[in-house]
């Protein structure tokens, strides 16, 4: 899962310092990151002891199906793509890879222990328990992310070029069932900077059908703030 919708004409709107080349894992990693705050924060307000945590709970088993399927994409699109190339860096992340499935299912173990939980001092526990699963969880992902951006990338721009890139986040794009699809998209919309959502809008204007654009830029619409919405239309005076 990465740049999401970002057509071939608009390689060039997200960069990477001045590298001036295509950074494919930009808005999905932001997006993916964005969620893992919010929920992150959601879990330390929660009373597990109270029926309201139960969505939370719901929210949890989301993000990791998201990561899951995230972490599959990788490895089918993008690291198979390099490893006779670069076998060493191919090894180590598909081992985070092996070690984020570990602590996935930790965190389902955990939710499994709440659900199960009968007094509310066994639901409070549980819940403790779901805390710190969670931050192991957001740590290693945040760390993995990091050097998929600082390592991978890096090597991917050596071997192939913004346009063999692009075609392997295409055969991602059409792996992602629509309806997980636009809930990642809006997850990037809340997370990506100004100049980072006016390019991408721009980029769906440029190269997907009218009626693909009308409906991310309502969601830009939904997700962001009047002042933010209104620096969008600024930057890129977008044809409304």
């Amino acid at each position: 899962m990465l740049c999401l919708l970002l057509p071939r004409q608009s390689l060039k709107s997200n960069q990477m310092n001045s590298y001036q080349r295509y950074n494919v894992f930009n808005n999905i990693h932001k997006g993916l990151r964005g969620m893992l705050f919010h929920l992150q924060i959601t879990i330390q307000q929660t009373d597990f002891t109270h029926p309201e945590a139960g969505a939370v709970i719901a929210e949890m088993e989301k993000a990791l199906r998201y990561f899951d399927e995230h972490a599959d994409h990788e490895d089918r699109f993008i690291l198979a793509n390099i490893a006779a190339l670069e076998p060493s860096i191919v090894q180590e992340l598909e081992n985070d890879h092996v070690i984020d499935h570990n602590l996935s299912e930790a965190l389902r173990g955990s939710i499994t222990q709440w659900k199960n939980a009968v007094t509310d001092n066994e639901k409070e526990m549980a819940g403790k328990q779901l805390f710190f699963a969670m931050n192991e969880f957001i740590a290693f992902n945040l760390y993995h992310m990091n050097k998929e951006e600082n390592q991978l990338l890096l090597l991917l721009w050596k071997h192939f070029t913004d346009e063999e890139i692009h075609s392997m986040e295409q055969q991602i794009i059409a792996a992602i069932d629509p309806e997980v699809l636009m809930a990642e998209s809006r997850w990037m919309m809340r997370s990506l900077s100004v100049p980072e959502i006016s390019g991408w809008l721009e980029g769906i204007r440029m190269g997907a059908p009218e009626a693909v654009y009308q409906m991310y830029l309502g969601m830009a619409r939904e997700e962001l703030s009047a002042e933010r919405m209104a620096q969008v239309e600024e930057k890129f005076a977008l044809n409304y």
